[in-house]
Formats: C-alpha cells, structure tokens, sequence
C-alpha cells in the first residue's frame, strides 16, 4: 500500500481498553546463528534519523485516530539491539511518544538488552530516560554454548551487565535463557539455573530453539523430543523451587512481575507497532505490518508514504479462534 496513511482510518475502535505500543529498531552489531527476526547487521546505525521516522510515523496515526482516548499502559522497545541506540535519543523516543499519547502512571516501559552493549554509564542513563523494565539476551551462561550460538558476548559480561543494572537502580529485569541446543548437556543448563539463582531477576524467559529456515540452525538436527522434555522438566522443577509462577508457556515470574506488555498479546488487547517490520492490530479482525527494510521505511515515512506492507482482514470465526488460541499460551487459559 503506498498511497497516504488510509489504513489508520480503521483505527479508534478499542477507545474504552488499555492500549499498548511496540517499537521496533532492527539493528544488531551481528546475525545470531538463530535469529529469524528482521533485523540489519550495520556498524553505523542512522539512529537520529530512524528515531524521527518512529516518532513521525507515531504522530501521524494518532492523527488519524488511533488510540484516541485509551491510556497507554505499556511500551515495549525491541529489535534487533535497541540498546546500540544512545540513551539520549531512547529518551527523546520515549519523552516524545508521552507527547503524542496519555500514558498511564504505572506504564511499564521495557526495552530489549544485548549485554555486551551494557556499561555502568550506559544503564545510569538508560533509568533516567524512562525504562521501568529491561529484559537481558543472555541465552546461556555457557562460553561452549554461547560461541555455538553465534553470540558476541561472554558469560562475564553477562554477570556484570545485570549487576549494572541492579546498582542503577532497576528492579524488573528479565533474563532470556534459551534451551535445547543440540549440542547442549543437562549439566549445562542446571549451570545456567545456578546462576538465575544466584542472580535473582524477577522474571525468566526460556525459550526451545528453533530451528527456523534462512537461519544457520535449518539444517542442523533438532534436540530429540526425549531431551527437549528433560530440558524442560529441569526448568520447571528448578524455577519453581525458587518461588517463579510459570504463567505463560515460555515465561516465569515472580509475584506481581508478569510482563503486561507481553500478557496484552495473549489477552488481545489493542497494539500499534511502529518502526520497520512492526505489527499492529488496533481493531478487532484487522493486522497489518509494516515494511522490513528499515532504509525503505524511512524514505516512505519522510515522504508521507504509507510504510504498510500488508493487511489481514479476518472473520469473526477467525477472531474467536484466534482469542482462544492465544489465551491457551497463558496458565490462566480460556475465560
């Protein structure tokens, strides 16, 4: 679709539910070998200009009506390394989107964190720009594992960049574990949940590889399923010995510390992406995505052209399937 921003005129129909916002910045220093997520590998990230077409593209959908009344509960800024972004102009992201939107005082405002981009400077600054919540790509602990994985960061670094954020003042940390790596040994995963002992964050994401086509994993051999359960059945007996809930498939809390953003999705709730490759679906039945290329978004939004790539109209037979699907992620399952 490349004509004016006529889709957003679809907007305005959730004005009485909580409203949520995802932004997402694509850049990474380098292609992990399982990442299948639109991301661009670049060492000279054009962050003044992409953070001018978020804030564009944000200022002209709520001029055509998204979110006109609802109070915006969560942000959640991903990609891609958001953290390769200066705090300063994450801060002049977040102050501006508070401009174009009512945010509601509790708003949990998250970002994504390579831990290798992470110094004590760095999340001083990150906390005085507004993130409430930051959630930590470590994957393992494990060097072996790690190198395997096509990471760029060592386990140290990893350590010290949650302790960083712990002494800058952050409370709601979330560490993304991933398990069934095919040459991975139980050992080493138990070693992984020594160290979430040892570290305390509030919340866990642990996720099964995937083994995804175009990544480098697409022709390696899956874990066997045998493996995958006592990969699994160890997290769960160990995360819940430490006192987590685990309230959605992939995702452990402690009390009171379930991601909202995340918990919007499996809810249906209303949620507008901005930036290249983001998704919305700010009206029941209706998504739409827009381009991958982050370059080509900006171009378009400098010139007032529609970055939409493409929309999905669904029934409403597809609709109640798809609430009840989503719902099944969640402990709390079908209301």
């Amino acid at each position: 679709m490349h004509g004016p921003f006529l889709i957003w005129l679809v907007a305005g129909v959730f004005v009485s539910m909580d409203a949520h916002i995802y932004v997402h910045i694509p850049f990474c220093l380098s292609k992990c070998r399982y990442c299948a997520f639109s991301s661009v590998v670049s060492k000279d990230i054009p962050e003044e200009r992409y953070i001018s077409a978020l804030l564009k593209e944000a200022a002209l959908c709520r001029e055509r009506g998204i979110f006109p009344s609802g109070l915006i509960e969560t942000l959640y800024i991903g990609g891609g390394t958001p953290t390769l972004v200066t705090p300063s102009n994450i801060k002049r992201l977040i102050d501006g989107l508070r401009g174009i939107w009512s945010f509601s005082e509790s708003a949990e405002v998250s970002i994504e964190a390579n831990p290798e981009t992470l110094d004590a400077d760095y999340v001083i600054e990150l906390k005085k720009a507004g993130i409430t919540r930051v959630s930590m790509g470590v994957q393992t602990f494990s060097s072996r594992l790690l190198s395997y994985l096509g990471r760029i960061h060592t386990p140290e670094r990893s350590i010290q960049s949650f302790r960083y954020l712990r002494e800058a003042g952050f409370d709601n940390i979330n560490i993304d574990l991933i398990f069934g790596i095919p040459i991975e040994k139980l050992e080493e995963l138990d070693a992984d949940l020594d160290w979430i002992e040892m570290l305390e964050p509030e919340h866990v994401s642990a996720y099964l590889l995937e083994h995804e086509p175009g990544t480098w994993f697409a022709d390696v051999t899956p874990c066997d399923e045998d493996s995958v359960i006592g990969f699994f059945s160890k997290i769960e007996d160990r995360l819940r010995g430490m006192g987590f809930i685990h309230y959605e498939i992939s995702n452990y809390a402690r009390p009171g510390f379930k991601c909202r953003h995340n918990l919007a999705y499996w809810k249906y709730r209303p949620y507008l992406g901005l930036g290249a490759s983001a998704v919305s679906c700010v009206r029941e039945g209706t998504r739409w995505r827009n381009i991958k290329d982050p370059y080509e978004y900006m171009v378009r939004i400098e010139k007032n052209i529609s970055p939409v790539e493409y929309v999905d109209n669904f029934s409403a037979d597809e609709i109640l399937f798809e609430k009840r699907f989503l719902s099944l992620r969640t402990a709390q399952g079908i209301d």
